[in-house]
């Protein structure tokens, strides 16, 4: 218990402050659970090559699939091919990264959630 949780309250804010410390406690449990992490987006692309006696172009199958995984880096697009057991792995990761930005937002709502219940604040955004 921090300081700041230390301050007297009344017993409804008790109860409200218990409630947040044990979802807080739950969300840090849940962040510790998630596998690797990373951002971006996996595309399985198939291409036509528009040369006039390929397969792709004389009986419409496509070549492919390819995979792609996108991401930004340092405000650039950048693009890395993957095969396709590769991309299943990337897409979980890329899973437990959405999770994790939801779950730090969570964090971080409980925690002012607590700020303004033991600094008797009235606005706190």
């Amino acid at each position: 218990m921090s300081r700041l949780e230390a301050k007297k309250t009344d017993p409804s804010s008790e109860k409200r402050l218990a409630k947040l410390r044990a979802d807080y406690q739950r969300l840090k449990e849940q962040i510790q659970s998630l596998s690797h992490v990373v951002p971006g987006s996996v595309q399985k692309r198939l291409y036509s090559c528009g040369k006039p006696n390929c397969r792709c172009v004389t009986e419409g199958r496509l070549h492919g699939p390819y995979y792609q995984w996108t991401r930004k880096i340092k405000g650039k697009t950048v693009n890395i091919n993957l095969d396709q057991e590769t991309a299943v792995i990337v897409r979980e990761w890329i899973r437990n990264d959405r999770q994790l930005r939801k779950l730090c937002s969570r964090l971080e709502k409980t925690s002012l959630a607590v700020l303004k219940i033991v600094a008797n604040l009235k606005k706190i955004e």
